[in-house]
C-alpha cells in the first residue's frame, strides 16, 4: 500500500542521511513516532482536504483515486514534519557534541565528565514536551547534569511542570520575593481551612511592577498576618476591576487595605498627619506630643497617652505608611514624611471626616488645633491671623499653636505673644521654635493647661524662663540660636520643684547650685540637659540630683563651663547609679576628671549611645 511504501522509503531515507549523527535506536523511535503520528490523524480525519483534489469544474473522479491522492498529500505533510523534527534533533546532537568536548574529565571516574550545570534563558514558557526532548537530549552526555530555566514569563502553573522531581518553581521577581515572605509570615495559618498561599501570588503580581504596594501589603500582613479569605478575595477582585493599574490606584487600595485594620485611634493619628504638606520632614516627638495635646490618644493620663502615641508612630513606620526620614543611632526613627499617594489618600478621608478644615491650606492647617473656627482664606498669610487676635473670639479653644518657622513678631508685634497667652488659654501645645521673638512675657503663666513650650533657637533672653510656673508643663524645650553659646541658655525656673509633672527640660542653665537640687523632685523626668559651671557645689549637687532621679532617667546632657575657680573636691559618693540611662551625653571637663566613670558604673547600665 501507498503508506507502507512509503514509510520503507522513510527508513531507508532517514538510516542513511541520519546513521552517521543519531544513534540507531534514536532513528528508529524517531520513525516510530511519526508512523504513528500519521495512523492515528488518518483515523481522525486530521488532515488537509485541499491536496489532492481536483480542480473546480473538473469532471467527476474515481473516489478511490482521490481517497489515493489524498492519503499521498497527507504523508506528503507527515514528510515535512518528520524532516523538520529530523533537523530539530541534528541540531541537539549537534550542541550535546560541542558540549561534551568542552566539559573538563571527572577527577575520579574514568570515562566520566564533571557534572555541569545548564542555565537556559527562554523568552516565553515552551510546552512540556519540548522540556522533555531537552532533558533526553542531555541524558547524551554520559554524566549527570542540572538544567535551570529561566524566564520572564509569569505562568506559575506551567513553570511546575518543568521541575523535574515536581516542586514550586523558584520566582526571583519582586512579587516572587514578597511571596516569598508572605508565606513566611502567614506559615501558622496552613493548616487552615480557608489557607490559600496562591491568593497572596495574585494579589501581589497585581501589584507589579510597584515596589511600595506590594511592600504595605506585606507589611500589613507582617502586623496581623491572621486574614480571612473573604478578605483577600476581596482585595484581589477590587485590584483587578480597577480601570488602569497606575501606581496611583493600586497605592489607594493597598493603603486602604491597611488603614482598615488600624485601631480606631491610630487611624485618628494617621489622618491627622493631611496638614502637613507632602514630603514634609515631620519630628516624631512633635508630632506625638500634638496628638496627645490634640486628644487624639484613648488614655487619660500623660504617660500613658505618650505610649501609645509613640506605638501608633512605629506602627505607621512599620505599616510603610509613612516614610522614615532620620534615624537615630539607637536605632529609632526620629522623623518621617508622608508620600504623595498615602497623602492624597488620607486627606480625601480626613476632610470627609472634617478632621481636617477644608478652608485652610496645608501651610496653614498645620500651624492650628485640627478642630476650630477659624474664618481664615487660603491666601491668607499667618500674621494676618494674629492682626485681629486682640478682638478674636474663635480661638478661645485652640489647643495647638505651632508656630515653628513663623518670622512674624518682629518689631511691635512682640505684643502678639502676649495676645497669645490672653485669648488661647485652654492652649496644651506651644511652638515658638525658630521664630523671631524676643522676649517671654510674664503672661505666659496664663497658660495654665500648657503641657509643651518649646522656645528652642529663638533670641529669648536667658532670664526670661526664670519665673516660669507652669503646673502642668510637661516639656520645656530651650537652647540659643547660637548653639555654642552655652552661657545663653535658658535659666532653670526658680520654683522647677513645683512643675513635678515635667518630662523632659532640655539646655536650661543652673543659676544658683540649689536650682539643680530642685531638679531631683521631678520624679517623671525622662530627659534632661543641664549646663552648669565648674564649681564644687554644682557638680556636687547635679551628681545627687541624677541619683535621686536614678529609676527615671533615660537622657542625659551635661555641658560643663569652665570658671576663674574650678572644682578641686573629690566627687561625693553617691547611693545610686541611674538604672536606666539608654543616652548620654557629656561636653567639657572638670579640673578634677571625668565625668563619665559615674555613668558606667552599676550593673543595670544599658547605655546605648554615648557622645
Amino acid at each position: 500500500k501507498p503508506v507502507q511504501a512509503q514509510d520503507r522509503s522513510l527508513d531507508k531515507q532517514a538510516t542513511k542521511t541520519t546513521t552517521p549523527t543519531l544513534g540507531e535506536d534514536q532513528i528508529k523511535k524517531l520513525i516510530h513516532d511519526a508512523k504513528e503520528d500519521i495512523l492515528r490523524e488518518l483515523q481522525q480525519g486530521k488532515y488537509d482536504k485541499s491536496e489532492g483534489t481536483g480542480e473546480p469544474g473538473a469532471p467527476d473522479q474515481n473516489p478511490e483515486t482521490v481517497s489515493e491522492k489524498i492519503r499521498a498529500g497527507f504523508v506528503d505533510q507527515m514528510m515535512e514534519k518528520m524532516k523538520h523534527e529530523f533537523k530539530e534533533q541534528l541540531k541537539i546532537k549537534g550542541l550535546v557534541n560541542e558540549i561534551k568536548n568542552n566539559l573538563n574529565p571527572h577527577p575520579f571516574r574514568d570515562n566520566r565528565c564533571e557534572c555541569p550545570l545548564f542555565i537556559l534563558k527562554v523568552d516565553e514558557l515552551m510546552d512540556v514536551s519540548t522540556c522533555e526532548d531537552i532533558r533526553n537530549a542531555l541524558s547524551l552526555l554520559n554524566c549527570s547534569a542540572d538544567l535551570m530555566i529561566v524566564t520572564a514569563a509569569k505562568d506559575i502553573q506551567l513553570a511546575k511542570e518543568y521541575c523535574y522531581p515536581p516542586r514550586e518553581p523558584i520566582d526571583y521577581s519582586l512579587a516572587g520575593l514578597y511571596h516569598d515572605t508572605v508565606l513566611k509570615l502567614t506559615s501558622q495559618q496552613k493548616n487552615e481551612d480557608s489557607y490559600n498561599p496562591q491568593i497572596f501570588h495574585d494579589i501581589l503580581y497585581e501589584c507589579e511592577p510597584h515596589e511600595f504596594c506590594m511592600k504595605v501589603f506585606t507589611h500589613a500582613l507582617y502586623a496581623n498576618p491572621k486574614r480571612s479569605g473573604e478578605e483577600l478575595q476581596k482585595l484581589h477582585s477590587t485590584l483587578q476591576a480597577l480601570p488602569t493599574t497606575s501606581f496611583n490606584n493600586i497605592a489607594k487600595v493597598m493603603v486602604k487595605f491597611s488603614y482598615n485594620d488600624l485601631p480606631k485611634e491610630y487611624k485618628s493619628c494617621f489622618l491627622y498627619l493631611a496638614i502637613f504638606s507632602p514630603g514634609q520632614k515631620i519630628s516624631r516627638s512633635t508630632l506625638v506630643a500634638r496628638w496627645v495635646a490634640e486628644g487624639l490618644t484613648s488614655k487619660e493620663d500623660w504617660p500613658s497617652s505618650m505610649r501609645q502615641a509613640n506605638r501608633c508612630f512605629d506602627a505607621l513606620v512599620g505599616r510603610c505608611l509613612v516614610h522614615p526620614a532620620d534615624i537615630g543611632t539607637t536605632g529609632n526613627v526620629k522623623s518621617c514624611i508622608v508620600g504623595d499617594p498615602v497623602h492624597g489618600f488620607i486627606t480625601a478621608i480626613a476632610r470627609k471626616q472634617h478632621i481636617v478644615e477644608t478652608r485652610l491650606s496645608h501651610h496653614l492647617a498645620r500651624h492650628f488645633s485640627i478642630f476650630n473656627d477659624l474664618q481664615l482664606r487660603s491666601s491668607d498669610r499667618i500674621d494676618k491671623f494674629f492682626q485681629g487676635l486682640s478682638k478674636s473670639s474663635q480661638v478661645s479653644l485652640l489647643k495647638v499653636l505651632d508656630l515653628e518657622g513663623c518670622q512674624c513678631f518682629g518689631g511691635k508685634n512682640q505684643r502678639y505673644l502676649k495676645d497669645i497667652c490672653n485669648k488661647m488659654l485652654l492652649l496644651k501645645y506651644l511652638s515658638l521654635r525658630r521664630t523671631d521673638i524676643t522676649q517671654l512675657p510674664s503672661e505666659i503663666n496664663n497658660l495654665r493647661e500648657l503641657e509643651v513650650l518649646d522656645i528652642r533657637q529663638t533670641a529669648i533672653p536667658q532670664h526670661a524662663t526664670a519665673n516660669i510656673l507652669l503646673l502642668k508643663l510637661k516639656r520645656l524645650l530651650s537652647g540659643h540660636i547660637d548653639p555654642n553659646n552655652f552661657g545663653s541658655s535658658s535659666r532653670i525656673p526658680h520654683r522647677i520643684d513645683k512643675m513635678v509633672s515635667m518630662e523632659v527640660l532640655s539646655n536650661v542653665k543652673a543659676q544658683q547650685s540649689y536650682d539643680l537640687k530642685d531638679i531631683g523632685k521631678l520624679w517623671q523626668l525622662r530627659k534632661l540637659g543641664v549646663v552648669t559651671d565648674d564649681k564644687d557645689s554644682h557638680l556636687k549637687n547635679l551628681l545627687q540630683t541624677i541619683s535621686d532621679l536614678h529609676e527615671c532617667l533615660r537622657s542625659l546632657s551635661i555641658t560643663t563651663i569652665p570658671v576663674a575657680t574650678p572644682c578641686e573636691a573629690e566627687f561625693p559618693d553617691v547611693k545610686n547609679h541611674p538604672k536606666i540611662l539608654e543616652s548620654l551625653s557629656i561636653k567639657g571637663t572638670t579640673q578634677n576628671g571625668r565625668l563619665l566613670p559615674f555613668f558606667i558604673e552599676g550593673y543595670n547600665n544599658k547605655l546605648a549611645k554615648i557622645t
